[in-house]
């Protein structure tokens, strides 16, 4: 999971005096005279609580040239930063190379962070793909530090029309700490770099069908004799952290198994089709053990091992295994029949920190070169997964480079709707999810493009709602990632998973949790009799998703963000349905399923489906929904999130009501 500790945004602009003629950031030498904090041309930003001024400073003690630097301080366990006015941001052009240089010292020496940070629109803040990060080892002596990105390689003027600056002074959010800068460079000219990546904004592709067509109702007939594909019924997987996980369970160090029985019949029950787990090869009882571990465990629960991801190394990319040690791993498997075969090099390897293994992308596309090679020779016809984000060095450039190496891509598709608690239920439910669903389909095109000829595919082996509090609290603290909010996201987005072809599987964050952190709960060994809302999602969604998608047309009312809908959505982004609808069949053509979702917070939708070719003879529909946005996702009871919803059968004809910040189940029977 990806948690940005305190930051710095440094602005960029035009030069001032004192500094280099041709450089383009405002006030980088820190040389106007200004008593307030902070300096001029840096503005406070994050929650409310972080605003110190006195932690933002011009400081004239020692600064490394001329009169002052800037004093950037992080108190233990804070997360405040400081970005530029929007109007000095660099607005990149295409051909360029930007080099920025600044001199860096702290008290405390160790791993600081340096990023380039990017932005589609600034009024409103529209995110777009960032060039990349480096760590900085700063030290208590001045040091200068010195990157480039370059325009058509590291990302695209288009997309990324402004660039800011960014300085993190730790990378450990409990340690205090100053970092002291000055002499801040940017530098643009044209990039020596030959040729560019693909620009994957100019991809053609099938932009999101939604299957439904705007208008006042949600009517539809579904055909049930009209197949679309198979359903993608993988896609209803829930993630282990790893064989020993970090709440004791389902092993602890010692290597016991240790899932309360309640626990292990509860995650039976979710007819898991899939899993993942991570660190495999850190555990304190060996790769051997670990891997005997989780086939007990897959097992246990009845999941299929084919269908689970193994990923070997440390859950923060801190150390990597040698391609010897991996395919050490592949050989055991086999020797056992075990039946795993799906391998997933690294863990979020693009979130660089001070001891992270892969600095850069080239030195993660060697690791994953030399690990594919090594596991096709000690286990042919495995399937090897490379990790990839939005950035164009993270992604683009290794889905180029890395072609022939990988047989899936894992993105890790969280949605980060920040300050969640500002947003609208329905920016959250429904055009978080139908801006991911775009990523996806054109990161699908990204791949095919790399790679013609060969079947590649995608897995999401974490995602969910990922938002951090209002003040400050870390996303598994925050109850609206996990609560009525995150849980109709993730139906509004399960229904598309399972729909639309996007992805071969999805295994979302994650399985075992303690109550006192609730923002990712299913389960929790503290309370092993209750559930948490995702856990009902699950359960009812893995039993609502038969073998074959069939044809739906019909109109839903449509959801457009409207200009003052949303602080962070821009007027008419993603429009979608109010209510996403998922119609499947059972595999002996007995059973009709449909899964709903309405994002409405306060509208009920009536509901009228008409079937074609499936004369039902009895029908049945589950609710869950709560009332609180701020509910506390663990359920003292079953029945305040889960209960019957009245639909009506008279012939062909089906209707309801689909209740507000709700997700429906539906059973329809043949005679």
């Amino acid at each position: 999971m990806r948690v940005l500790m305190g930051v710095v945004v440094l602005s960029l602009g035009v030069a001032v005096a004192g500094q280099a003629a041709d450089s383009l950031i405002y006030n980088g030498d820190f040389e106007l005279p200004a008593a307030e904090s902070p300096p001029p041309g840096w503005t406070m930003w994050g929650a409310e609580v972080y605003k110190v001024a006195a932690n933002y400073s011009r400081d004239p003690a020692n600064p490394h040239g001329g009169q002052a630097c800037f004093r950037i301080h992080h108190p233990a366990n804070s997360a405040g930063y400081i970005v530029s006015a929007p109007e000095r941001a660099l607005r990149p052009q295409a051909g360029q190379r930007y080099e920025v240089s600044f001199w860096a010292r702290t008290d405390q020496p160790g791993p600081s962070q340096f990023q380039w940070t990017a932005y589609a629109s600034i009024n409103p803040f529209v995110d777009a793909p960032s060039p990349g990060s480096r760590v900085l080892e700063v030290s208590s002596d001045w040091r200068e530090f010195r990157f480039s990105i370059d325009e058509g390689w590291d990302f695209f003027a288009e997309r990324s029309q402004y660039l800011l600056l960014t300085l993190i002074p730790t990378t450990d959010r409990a340690l205090e700490k100053t970092l002291w800068i000055d002499d801040v460079v940017v530098i643009a000219a044209p990039s020596p770099r030959a040729g560019r990546l693909l620009d994957e904004s100019r991809l053609r592709y099938e932009p999101l069908n939604h299957r439904l067509t705007p208008g006042d109702r949600l009517e539809v007939t579904v055909a049930a004799g009209k197949v679309l594909r198979s359903a993608a019924r993988d896609v209803g997987g829930v993630s282990f952290h790893r064989v020993c996980g970090w709440t004791g369970q389902p092993y602890d160090r010692q290597g016991n198994y240790t899932l309360a029985p309640e626990l292990e019949q509860a995650i039976r029950d979710l007819r898991l089709p899939m899993t993942r787990f991570y660190a495999v090869g850190d555990e304190p009882f060996g790769l051997e053990g670990a891997l005997d571990r989780a086939a007990e465990l897959v097992g246990k629960l009845g999941i299929p091992a084919l269908q689970t991801v193994l990923e070997l190394e440390t859950q923060g990319a801190t150390s990597l295994l040698s391609a010897e040690t991996w395919a050490r791993a592949a050989t055991y498997v086999q020797q056992r029949n075990y039946g795993f075969s799906r391998w997933e090099v690294a863990n979020e390897p693009y979130i660089t920190r001070g001891d992270s293994a892969f600095k850069t992308p080239d030195e993660y596309l060697a690791h994953v070169r030399a690990v594919s090679a090594a596991l096709r020779q000690a286990q042919p016809g495995c399937q090897v997964g490379m990790a990839i984000t939005d950035s164009q060095s993270w992604g683009n450039y290794l889905l180029k480079e890395a072609a022939g190496s990988y047989d899936f891509v894992v993105g890790h598709y969280y949605a980060f709707a920040r300050e969640i608690h500002r947003r609208t239920f329905e920016a959250v439910v429904l055009t978080e999810n139908y801006a991911t669903l775009d990523r996806i389909l054109r990161a699908n095109a990204l791949i095919q493009t790399y790679n013609p000829g060969r079947e590649v595919y995608q897995l999401d082996t974490e995602w969910g709602v990922h938002s951090g509090g209002p003040n400050g609290e870390v996303a598994d603290a925050v109850d609206r990632n996990a609560n009525i909010v995150g849980t109709l996201h993730r139906a509004v987005r399960l229904i598309y998973y399972a729909r639309e072809d996007l992805l071969r599987g999805a295994s979302s964050w994650q399985m075992l949790s303690r109550i006192q952190n609730q923002g990712f709960g299913v389960l929790a060994q503290e309370t092993p009799t209750q559930r948490f809302m995702i856990y009902w999602l699950y359960y009812y969604f893995n039993r609502h998703v038969g073998a074959d998608v069939l044809a739906t047309e019909g109109t839903a009312p449509y959801y457009t963000p409207a200009a003052g809908d949303d602080p962070l959505t821009p007027p008419g982004t993603f429009p979608g349905p109010l209510t996403p609808l998922l119609a499947t069949r059972s595999a002996d053509g007995q059973e009709l399923y449909l899964v709903l979702a309405n994002g409405s917070w306060s509208r009920a939708v009536p509901l009228r489906v008409t079937l074609h070719d499936f004369p039902a003879g009895k029908a049945s529909a589950v609710c869950l929904s709560s009332p609180d946005p701020d509910a506390k996702p663990l359920l003292a009871r079953q029945e305040d999130f889960v209960s019957a919803l009245p639909v009506h059968l008279a012939g062909e004809v089906l209707t309801g009501v689909l209740p507000p910040h709700s997700a429906v189940f539906v059973t329809l029977q043949r005679p």
